[in-house]
């Protein structure tokens, strides 16, 4: 199970349990004014900011890149009465191949997704930057149910 948050945690704290324990996140913007989603993994935290890796050739990736307005989601549990989450708003730039070092070695399974030809994904790959606004986090494992708001 993750931990448990409270007022005292700090937004860094929150980005790093953001990115792990966490990590999967649901990532949404709009498509010619239609909702557009990804799943994804949260994959690095830098100097406030998030990280996530895509293909160029994803569909979203476009999205995302014309409509940088985003709200990140997720939750962890096994039932609502056992479970955490939160929503990121931020926005998100392209930085192309920046950190992809980093994200790699900090995220080994990368490795394994990409064996067949590491250095091609590499390239394929686009890194985007998440600059977050707010937060909201709510935890039903507590009593009372815990919210909190973190502003960036």
């Amino acid at each position: 199970m993750v931990d448990i948050l409270n007022n005292h945690t700090s937004n860094q704290e929150f980005l790093d349990f953001a990115v792990n324990p966490i990590h999967n996140v649901d990532i949404v913007t709009t498509h010619q004014g239609e909702p557009s989603a990804q799943v994804c993994d949260l994959l690095l935290n830098k100097n406030g900011k998030l990280y996530i890796a895509t293909s160029s050739q994803n569909p979203s990736f476009q999205d995302l890149i014309n409509q940088p307005k985003v709200i990140i989601n997720n939750y962890k549990g096994n039932g609502t009465m056992d479970s955490c989450g939160f929503s990121i708003r931020g926005t998100i730039k392209n930085i192309n191949h920046q950190y992809i070092d980093e994200i790699f070695k900090k995220n080994t399974y990368l490795n394994e997704i990409y064996a067949d030809d590491i250095e091609a994904a590499k390239e394929d790959l686009r890194v985007l930057e998440i600059i977050p606004q707010s937060a909201d986090y709510l935890d039903h494992r507590t009593t009372p149910i815990f919210m909190r708001k973190f502003e960036f």
